[in-house]
Formats: C-alpha cells, structure tokens, sequence
C-alpha cells in the first residue's frame, strides 16, 4: 500500500489540521500576553505581537490586533496606531471585524480625536469590512455630544447611502436626544415626522426625550398637543411625564386643565402619585383658589394617598392666608400621627403669618420649638421674620436678625436691605442707616444697588 503524504492528510482530516492551528495560535498568543505583562517600553507591543507570531509560524488575528489597538488607545499612545492600521489593510488575510473600528471610534472620542474619528469611519471598507448602522452611531454618538461638532453630522448622513449603511431607529433616536439637548425641539418634531414617512416606528423613549424638551421649552398649548400625538399612536404616558405637564400648566397659571389631567391619567389607569396632586394644589393655592385647595386635599385623603411635608406645607400657607394660623398650627400634630416630620419651611409658614401680625411671643415660641426639635433655620427663616418686623415697626429687632443673619453668613436679599434702611429713616433714625450701610458695605454689596 502506498503511504499518504501530508497533503493528502490534510484533505483527509481538515479537523485536525484546524485544531492544531487554532492550538499553535493560542500558543502565541498565551506567548504574547506574557510578554506584554513584563513590557517596560509600551510602544513596542506591535513588533512584539509580530516577533510572537513569527515565532510559532502563524499569523495574528483579530482579537490579538483589537488587543494591541486596546492596549495603545487606554495608554493614550495613539500615534502608534496608524502603523498597525496599515499593517491591517495591507497585510492581514482576514476580513476585519467591525467591531474594532467601533471600539477606536470611541477611544478617539474620548481623547477628543474629532478628525481621526471620522476618518476611521470613512476607512472602514479598506479593511474588508462592511461598514453598519453600529459604527455609524459610535460616531454620531460622539460628534452629537457637543454643539459645535453637530455641522459634521449632516455631512456624515449624506455620505452614509453611498457606504450602503441604512439608518435604524436607533440612529434617529442619537439625533432627537441631539436636538433636544440643544434647544432645537421643533427639528426633533421634524425628524419624528419624517420617520414615519419614511415607515419608521418611532420608540416610546424618542417620544419621552421630545416631551421632556417640550415641558422645558415650549409653551403649554404645544406641550398638550404633542402629548394627544404620543396617545393616538399608542403610547400612555408615564406618571411622571403627566407631572412634568402639569408643572408647565401651572406655570402659565392654567390650574384648572391640570386639575382635568388628574382624571385623564385615572380614566387611562394611571394613579396620580402625591407629587401629581402637590402640583396642581401648589396650582391652586397660587391662584387664591382656597375652597379648591381643601377639596384636593381632601380627595388627596379620599385617593389613599400620603400627604408629604410639601402636601401640608402648602395646605397650611392655604390656612393661614384664610386666618386660620392656629388651626394650622394644630396640623403639625396630624403631620407627625402620619410619621411625616415638620421641616424648616413648615415653620417658616406659621413664622411668616404670626411676624406679619406683629405677635412677637408666638414667633419666639415657635423658634423654641425649632430648637427643640432640632430644626435648623435658614435664610427664608429670617426673610420672613425680618419682612415681619419691618412691617410693625419693629426696626431694633429685624437690624437684629440682620446682624444675627450675615454672621452665620447667609446672605439677604437687596430688597430686605432696602426695607430695612427705608423703615429705619422713616423714623429719623440716621445713625442706625449708616450703621446698616457700613454692614453692608463690608459684608456684601449686592449688585443691583
């Protein structure tokens, strides 16, 4: 019988002959990875990688060249790059994977390399490669990050039909975040509509990020208008996204449609949450709509909700512009039967009311209490009580709360400056308005003065 020659062993056993070179190269590899971890001059790690190779007979592959490229772009070494870029599109014999050029792509990014980015991008076919939607949104995600990079983007979108990339929603989701980011709203209402025609489905987060700008930017008649558009193609909103209308609506002072968002969100099973109701009651208290604000709290009650402590904040500023300071005062009690503990602007409330008439044992009882339960004032606490005094006459005790003010080094506004000196000279009292002029000279000049 006549002996097999090699060839004919490979033929007869392809398996074999992979696995022996899948070992050889796994050889040079463990070969290379302890050489590099005993690396002094890092610069050298491709004639490493070659010698390596060399010396076992077999060529890198991909992941032994993504190793190195990783290796030079964390060290910042990104001059030693382009060679082995080279080396890749002329000498490798394998089709380079995307995703070595996506990982560069953001390495680039990171070291504020713009150009070299984009010109990695344009490079990709070089390297056997077919160029997708996942190197196109390494570098749209990059260039979308700063406003004056956002020019590039059109021209990376021109040239992407001719790389034969086709855009997924993924990609028009990076340039509505983009748009958005950068107060231009009404182009990311463009672009939505442009998906469509183009029969792409637009995702319940492109609508999020457009309405979250919306809330920010646009006015309350465009805010409402987008979010009938987000339910008529099928996405309900979030209780926080309702929030975050209805915050626009009470801005423009409309309390009443965002009293009937309230009963939109029921009918469509949402549960408005305590900070839903917090916003359309802080609505109606503005609006010195008190009988509204009794009957939202009550029906806050009625829902089975907890009152937080800027539920009853708001309640008891209500009480007590109707006249009713001692009632509200008693609430603190119902606040702590519910675990919900008072806070600075809880007592700031009952120090405003009590100050403004005057009633300067009611203001010290409740500072007493304040320390005796550990409540630290701040510069609203003294505003109050400073506007307070001023308003009785009491100009020896609100200078007093100035002086105690600025030496704890809060800082008064430039009205209660004013107040201060002009109720200080509507008593003659000249030398007291140098004396506060002198303070604040020294301690602070504010700039509208």
């Amino acid at each position: 019988m006549r002996r097999t020659t090699g060839s004919c062993k490979s033929a007869l056993f392809p398996c074999k002959v992979q696995w022996q070179e899948n070992f050889i190269e796994l050889q040079a590899g463990e070969t290379f990875k302890k050489k590099v971890a005993e690396l002094q001059d890092p610069t050298t790690v491709f004639s490493i990688l070659l010698g390596c190779y060399n010396s076992y007979k077999v060529n890198p592959g991909p992941s032994a060249y993504s190793f190195v490229i990783k290796y030079l772009s964390h060290r910042c070494l990104f001059s030693q790059i382009p060679v082995i870029l080279d080396h890749l599109e002329q000498d490798a014999k394998f089709d380079v994977p995307e995703s070595i050029f996506v990982g560069l792509i953001r390495d680039y990014g990171k070291a504020n390399m713009i150009q070299e980015a984009i010109n990695i991008f344009y490079r990709i076919s070089n390297f056997r490669c077919t160029p997708s939607v996942l190197s196109l949104n390494s570098l749209l995600f990059l260039l979308c990050r700063r406003k004056e990079l956002l020019p590039l983007v059109q021209d990376i979108l021109i040239k992407t039909p001719e790389m034969n990339i086709r855009l997924e929603s993924s990609t028009f989701q990076i340039l509505i975040r983009a748009l958005c980011r950068n107060e231009k709203v009404s182009s990311a209402l463009e672009l939505l509509k442009l998906m469509q025609l183009d029969e792409y489905l637009p995702s319940v987060k492109m609508y999020s990020i457009v309405l979250s700008s919306l809330c920010q930017q646009a006015n309350a008649t465009e805010v409402l208008g987008f979010l009938e558009d987000m339910k008529n193609v099928g996405f309900v909103p979030t209780s926080l996204q309702y929030n975050s209308v209805t915050d626009v609506l009470i801005k423009e002072g409309k309390v009443n449609q965002a009293y009937s968002l309230l009963d939109q969100m029921k009918s469509e099973g949402r549960c408005p949450d305590i900070l839903s109701y917090n916003s359309v009651l802080r609505g109606f208290h503005l609006a010195n709509d008190f009988c509204m604000v009794e009957e939202l709290f009550d029906e806050i009650l009625i829902m089975g909700l907890i009152p937080n402590v800027s539920t009853f904040n708001i309640y008891l500023d209500s009480l007590c512009q109707q006249g009713s300071t001692e009632t509200a005062c008693r609430m603190i009690s119902c606040m702590e039967k519910i675990s919900c503990n008072p806070d600075t602007e809880t007592f700031n409330v009952l120090l405003a009311e009590y100050s403004k008439a005057g009633d300067k044992e009611k203001c010290t009882a409740i500072k007493k209490e304040m320390v005796e339960r550990g409540i630290l004032w701040n510069s609203n606490t003294y505003k109050v009580l400073i506007d307070g005094f001023l308003r009785n006459g009491y100009t020896i005790e609100a200078h007093k709360l100035l002086k105690e003010m600025l030496g704890i080094g809060f800082t008064p506004q430039s009205s209660t400056w004013n107040d201060l000196l002009f109720s200080i000279c509507q008593k003659s009292q000249h030398f007291e308005a140098i004396q506060v002029l002198e303070e604040l000279f020294s301690k602070f000049v504010p700039a509208e003065l």
